[in-house]
């Protein structure tokens, strides 16, 4: 429904350029012009009703970005605006040129989420899993958070993720029984023998560098 109306009525219909991305029913709309993203704002609510639907409004915002942003907001002595999109706060930032780049880094609340279910399954896990097994699993799970949020520009957070897996890992191990299992030089070593995840980009978002690449 969403995706032939954009692409057959909304383009055809809008001033200048326009963007469209979805993911299930997460949706970017992204115009060149102020008064397009409005209008497309007020119908798409209006279309939504149609089928049975609402916008979720916590989760609907219309916020100027892109090249200019950054300059205009500081102009009003504002922030540059935001948006968070499948797990990624998007903001405004520059090369080491000084030129326009969309950078993106793991949401707070993401992270947040993330380390808790770490929490929770490292609790479980101690009770039911020999040492080894639960470092080999753990390191799963690390590589798994990994292997979605390593891109480029998010190396800061995913370091802060593997930092307190690391810790949280270490509390709960010692807990298996009333010994100590590891001091942390030993669990370091521990940590090398499973081959913990090291901090670099899986996915590289630079299409130069990549162009380079290939």
């Amino acid at each position: 429904m969403l995706d032939l109306w954009f692409s057959r009525k909304v383009i055809r219909q809008n001033r200048g350029e326009a963007y469209y991305f979805r993911f299930a029913d997460d949706y970017l709309a992204c115009f060149q012009y102020k008064d397009d993203a409005e209008e497309f704002q007020r119908r798409m609510a209006e279309r939504l009703q149609g089928f049975g639907l609402q916008l979720a409004k916590e989760k609907t915002h219309c916020i100027e970005f892109g090249r200019f942003a950054r300059e205009s907001a500081y102009r009003r002595g504002e922030k540059p605006k935001e948006f968070t999109f499948l797990g990624f706060t998007h903001y405004c930032g520059k090369t080491k040129n000084g030129y326009f780049k969309v950078k993106r880094r793991t949401s707070r609340k993401k992270l947040g989420l993330s380390l808790r279910k770490f929490t929770d399954w490292t609790m479980k896990a101690r009770g039911v899993l020999k040492k080894g097994d639960m470092l080999r699993q753990a390191r799963a799970r690390v590589i798994g958070h990994l292997s979605y949020y390593a891109i480029t520009d998010n190396l800061e957070r995913c370091s802060y993720y593997v930092y307190r897996t690391g810790q949280i890992l270490f509390k709960w191990l010692n807990r298996k029984s009333q010994r100590k299992a590891y001091t942390w030089e030993s669990f370091n070593r521990a940590l090398a023998w499973v081959r913990w995840p090291q901090i670099r980009v899986r996915k590289d978002l630079n299409p130069c560098r990549r162009a380079e690449v290939y």
